[in-house]
């Protein structure tokens, strides 16, 4: 049984194709359908019902992929400390973020890594929170980047920062035209709001209520851009994180609302699977997160919008680079919720 057996049978599993499995190991979906089936007679089971379309893993099969993840995981990462003794850092990292977090970080991060760390390979995706953490709990990447980060019995969540909230609206609405609003000035408003379900929605709503606040809701969307686009359709007001809307508030397509009462914040973390060592790759790709990307201030604003809140996570890694991240007790890690499934349920697409 050879190793890269197992990883053509990951990628497989993991790209949900042969075609693109084949593409990532550079042969063709023949050779990948074959290696496929070299494990199947060596293990004399079915590890993929092909009569399916998309085809589906069989029990013996999902078992056989979680162990197969943690083997080529290990291997991988004792191959990147072995060849990286008195060495720069050549491994590869993987990584998944939600598109709002993504978009806003991901373009700094990847000049800062092509600075430190030119010969690493990082690999990322975007997709919706339940995704993430489904493929940090599945090793199919080393850790995800989310809002409202929670930790599990399998999940360990690390704070990132802190996000300003910002009332936006757009160039031509009737509060653009009030040096300040108030809270009372939002009572007559129109708002453009998060799904109910999703953990930002849940804050808002709190907040509003907390200030007296009743607003009409003219749609409720579950990803930031379509909510950017409603408040224009709707001549609409909405809540929305800095970052997300930088661009349109430089443009001019979008005004920040003079707001000096609003105390609004969306929380970021990383989020790691619990007692997995990470490679030297996969740390120094945290590390860099962890110490100081943001995205580039706003025009006439001096440093980042946004408040770093786990930084201590560095010397920990430094200091003991084989210790699991998720042991670290210098590392803020976040409590397990009292209800994991409510946690669950109120992870969010929007944010």
């Amino acid at each position: 049984m050879h190793l890269r057996n197992l990883k053509v049978f990951c990628d497989v599993v993991g790209r949900h194709s042969f075609s693109k499995a084949a593409a990532d190991n550079d042969m063709t979906q023949s050779g990948a359908s074959q290696a496929v089936q070299q494990l199947e007679e060596h293990l004399q089971v079915q590890l993929i019902d092909r009569s399916k379309r998309p085809f589906l893993l069989t029990a013996e099969g999902s078992a056989f992929h979680a162990g197969c993840v943690q083997i080529l995981r290990q291997f991988e990462t004792l191959t990147e400390e072995v060849r990286a003794i008195g060495n720069e850092m050549t491994g590869r990292a993987s990584m998944a973020a939600i598109y709002s977090v993504g978009l806003s970080y991901l373009p700094e991060l990847q000049r800062a890594i092509k600075t430190r760390h030119p010969k690493a390979e990082v690999r990322y995706q975007f997709a919706h929170p339940d995704e993430i953490y489904r493929l940090v709990e599945q090793g199919m990447v080393d850790f995800g980047l989310v809002s409202y980060p929670q930790s599990s019995k399998t999940i360990a969540a690390t704070e990132w920062r802190e996000e300003t909230m910002w009332l936006v609206a757009p160039q031509e609405h009737p509060l653009a035209a009030k040096a300040e609003i108030q809270p009372a000035d939002l009572a007559s408003e129109t708002l453009v709001a998060f799904a109910p379900n999703l953990r930002i929605r849940h804050e808002i709503d709190r907040y509003l209520r907390q200030l007296g606040i009743t607003m009409q809701v003219a749609a409720e969307l579950d990803n930031i851009d379509s909510v950017k686009h409603a408040m224009e359709v709707h001549s609409a007001v909405s809540f929305l994180p800095e970052p997300t809307v930088r661009e349109e508030i430089r443009a001019g397509t979008v005004l920040a609302l003079n707001c000096p009462w609003l105390q609004l914040s969306r929380p970021l973390g990383l989020i790691q699977r619990k007692n997995c060592m990470l490679g030297r790759t996969a740390r120094g790709v945290m590390e860099l997160i962890l110490a100081n990307v943001h995205p580039p201030p706003a025009e006439g604003q001096e440093g980042s919008p946004t408040r770093p809140v786990a930084k201590d996570a560095v010397a920990a890694q430094n200091a003991n680079p084989h210790m699991p991240a998720s042991t670290s007790h210098a590392r803020r890690v976040l409590a397990t919720p009292a209800s994991e499934r409510h946690a669950r349920q109120t992870r969010h697409s929007a944010s």
